[in-house]
């Protein structure tokens, strides 16, 4: 490997959210458009240049949000299998992370298909670097009445009304549950003991300007101050907030990448990451993906 060659790389897309229904205006405004049917392409075309890097790449990175949700199960099953088709044409690995509107379908059955192991988990990538995925509608509305995680979610959202003081508390959102943070934190510390370095995956933002606060997980606060204060930590990556965003807090980044479902029509919205080890962490854009240098 050349001194400039990065250690691994990979490839992200975020909020395909496809949908066969008409365009729509986005509820952030500002003249932006959800092409539902376009997003199919994209896809495809980004599924064909990660094939075109597969010598370089280690795997693909999707960040939740790969269908919107129909107007009926049956609808929103199609659509689930339009993008499956795609997706089985990637020549790389592939892991997944969950988003809100993941769940317009079972969440058990989204999982088996996309052949996640658990909503959260970790993957190693290489011995000194490994990716936490983590799942933020873990603590929400998403679940059956008689789970324990709904009950965790109810008494949170009455415990943080949504309001002026807590505007992230819409049901398009979620948190992390007791359960997860626990394992969460354990595996931090492991990887603090081992020397090792995380990337974190989530769908939705943990910091404040890397969305609007009305997008960010419910128990952002929380979860960004575990990753903050770990010498391990280095970078988070989300979708849910479509224009995309950026934040940094005392050196750790956190990347909100572009939706390809935004994506003007004629453009594409995926990227490859590069990660020299120890130095920098490269995002090489393609279409609306901003490209971007983060100091390790």
């Amino acid at each position: 490997m050349a001194e400039d060659d990065p250690s691994f790389s990979f490839g992200v897309i975020a909020d395909v959210q496809f949908g066969d229904k008409d365009d729509a205006e986005a509820s952030e405004g500002n003249g932006r458009i959800k092409r539902y049917r376009e997003a199919p392409e994209k896809l495809s075309k980004a599924v064909m240049d990660f094939n075109s890097r597969r010598s370089e790449l280690e795997f693909v990175l999707s960040l939740g949000d790969i269908i919107d949700g129909n107007v009926s199960p049956e609808k929103t099953t199609e659509d689930f299998e339009t993008i499956l088709a795609e997706l089985q044409k990637l020549e790389l690995p592939a892991f997944h992370v969950l988003g809100n509107h993941c769940l317009s379908l079972p969440r058990e059955s989204v999982m088996a298909q996309l052949g996640m192991p658990a909503s959260y988990y970790v993957h190693k990538i290489t011995h000194a670097w490994s990716l936490v995925v983590l799942d933020t509608m873990d603590m929400s509305t998403k679940w059956s009445e008689d789970t324990q995680n709904f009950k965790e979610a109810t008494e949170f959202l009455h415990a943080h009304p949504l309001g002026d003081d807590h505007p992230q508390m819409s049901l398009s959102n979620g948190g992390i549950g007791s359960i997860q943070m626990c394992w969460l934190k354990e595996v931090i510390a492991n990887a603090e003991r081992n020397k090792i370095k995380l990337i974190v995956a989530a769908h939705h933002p943990v910091v404040a300007g890397s969305a609007p606060d009305g997008l960010l997980a419910w128990n952002h606060q929380e979860i960004s101050s575990v990753l903050v204060e770990s010498s391990a930590f280095v970078l988070f990556l989300c979708g849910h907030h479509h224009p995309g965003g950026y934040a940094c807090i005392n050196g750790k980044h956190f990347v909100t990448v572009q939706a390809i479902l935004e994506a003007p029509t004629g453009s594409q919205a995926h990227a490859v990451v590069n990660v020299f080890d120890s130095h920098k962490i490269t995002i090489q854009g393609t279409g609306t993906v901003i490209s971007r240098v983060l100091e390790i």
